[in-house]
Order: C-alpha cells, then sequence, then structure tokens
C-alpha cells in the first residue's frame, strides 16, 4: 500500500463518539458518513455498531457528540484561567519558576 492512501476498511472503530471529533459537528460528519458510505461504526459502551437510522440511536449519539464538544469547552476556559494566573504571578506560560 503507497504511504498516505487509504485502502479498503469495513468501519470504524473508537472508543467513544468524543474520540470521533471534538465537537458536535465534527462528530456528526463522521457518523453520518460511515452511515451514507454504509460502512459500520462501533464505540466502546454501545451495544452493538451504531445505526443512525433509528432515532434512539441518532439521539444518544448526538448527545454523545454534544458532551465532546462540551468537554472541550471546558479544556479551554481551564487552559485560559490558568493562562491569567500564571501571567498575574509574573510568569510566561509553561516557562519554569
Amino acid at each position: 500500500m503507497t504511504p498516505g492512501r487509504e485502502g479498503p476498511y469495513d468501519g470504524l472503530v473508537a472508543a467513544a463518539v468524543d474520540r470521533l471529533g471534538r465537537n458536535v459537528v465534527a462528530c456528526l460528519n463522521t457518523g453520518y458518513k460511515m452511515r451514507d458510505e454504509k460502512k459500520m461504526l462501533v464505540t466502546y459502551g454501545h451495544d452493538g455498531p451504531w445505526e443512525l437510522d433509528d432515532p434512539a440511536d441518532e439521539n444518544r449519539f448526538t448527545m454523545e457528540a454534544w458532551g465532546a464538544q462540551m468537554e472541550l469547552r471546558a479544556i479551554q476556559r481551564r487552559n485560559r484561567e490558568a493562562t491569567i494566573k500564571i501571567r498575574a504571578a509574573g510568569r510566561p506560560k509553561g516557562k519554569p519558576s
């Protein structure tokens, strides 16, 4: 196989929906791409492959994708707050005291 080129595959396996993307759009794009291409999508904690044509699975998938976005926002907020605190202490970000 040529480096940088995808070969044939049957689906995608991830530890969780939040590993498919860092926000709702990225997760849903990946999920619907797998559905539209008739590929299998499996994550830990979900019984069997995701079936995004099923309203219950689609709603659960969307809520887990939303959780990924909320997690990203929390990380960004903590990083901003840490930067403010470090600068207030007179230390450049990432430098030892």
